[in-house]
């Protein structure tokens, strides 16, 4: 059961416009909740309290321009780094910056690729395991990889598959975007358009509401600490009115923003899309042979049958898809194949 690889080559997607912690006041949001102190950001806390002594060997998943694999080896975290990602441009742009850092960054694919054991004794995730298709492989590569006395660092999106959110999640979001001042409103506003996403990045949040459940079949999560975020993501990222603002004028609106976010996610109306977690390999789990075959064919099954239904995984995005074609020869067609591939698959 062969299943193509589902990658972004288009670089051109990243490092784009702004992001919600662009902004001072989120910063310090974020920093609060991930470690208690608004002044502290999580991988200041990762170094007092994980690296007084700085790791031999670490490995960086889909590290893109190499920018955190710069910062850590600048804080003596890590002395050795290795780190890859499946864009040629960004590789290039990495080692260009790299100097005389002790870091070899190369081209891969997380869903190809492989370690040997026990290789490394700290394992860094920065928003990269949302963008993995095979993500049981993954965390089976990595499990295996890690040494006992290891580390797994984590700063992930986990909100839902695709940015397709809840009903009651994308009414709040949009609620609080009209009620805002008129120069606060972020342009083009609208809920995420899967279609799209499919054309211009496939692997955005491709299985982000799975991620905590994978990596707890593989690793033992030992702590926890998320941020939020379930509505003031939305409405500051890619919000460049924002920064058009007055500084008194930014201040206000952001903070009443991250008020409600705060509010409306203790009063769990809304789910936290971001965390920073640290976990611990569970060797013992690899040694499971029928358990771990049994979470490799449920994957693969998956993806099998998503490659056909043009790479989604739900019969509502499948839907999307035929509301969007041009002509009703071509909805007939998807219609017919929707059909045909789950009955082919049930044989």
């Amino acid at each position: 059961m062969k299943t193509k690889s589902v990658v972004n080559l288009n670089s051109d997607v990243y490092y784009r416009s702004t992001y919600w912690n662009d902004i001072p006041l989120v910063f310090e949001y974020m920093s609060e909740n991930f470690t208690g102190d608004k002044k502290v950001w999580w991988v200041d806390d990762f170094k007092r309290r994980y690296a007084k002594k700085p790791f031999e060997h670490g490995l960086f998943l889909n590290c893109g321009d190499g920018r955190h694999e710069i910062e850590f080896y600048d804080k003596k975290i890590i002395k050795r780094i290795t780190a890859f990602d499946v864009s040629p441009d960004l590789i290039k742009t990495a080692r260009k910056g790299k100097g005389g850092r002790n870091i070899n960054f190369f081209v891969g694919d997380a869903n190809k690729i492989k370690f040997k054991n026990n290789e490394f004794d700290l394992v860094v995730n920065i928003a990269a395991l949302h963008h993995v298709q095979f993500l049981n492989r993954l965390c089976r590569i990595l499990a295996n990889c890690l040494r006992p006395e290891g580390v797994f660092v984590n700063f992930e999106y986990i909100g839902p598959h695709r940015n397709q959110y809840p009903p009651v999640q994308w009414l709040l979001i949009s609620l609080i975007q009209r009620h805002l001042p008129k120069k606060a409103k972020r342009e083009k506003f609208g809920y995420p358009h899967v279609p799209t996403m499919l054309v211009t990045d496939p692997t955005e949040a491709i299985h982000s509401e799975l991620i905590r459940k994978t990596i707890a079949r593989y690793f033992r999560i030992t702590e926890r600490h998320d941020t939020n975020g379930g509505i003031a993501y939305e409405l500051l990222t890619h919000n460049e009115n924002i920064f058009k603002l007055s500084k008194k004028g930014q201040k206000e609106t952001v903070e009443r923003i991250l008020y409600l976010d705060r509010l409306l996610t203790r009063l769990r109306l809304v789910p936290p899309l971001f965390t920073y977690f640290i976990a611990k390999s569970e060797k013992e789990v690899l040694k499971n042979d029928y358990l771990v075959k049994e979470y490799q064919k449920s994957e693969d099954e998956r993806e099998f049958e998503a490659s056909r239904l043009d790479g989604t995984y739900r019969l509502i995005d499948y839907v999307r898809l035929i509301v969007n074609c041009k002509n009703t020869r071509d909805r007939i067609y998807m219609i017919i194949k929707y059909f045909k591939v789950k009955v082919n698959i049930a044989r």
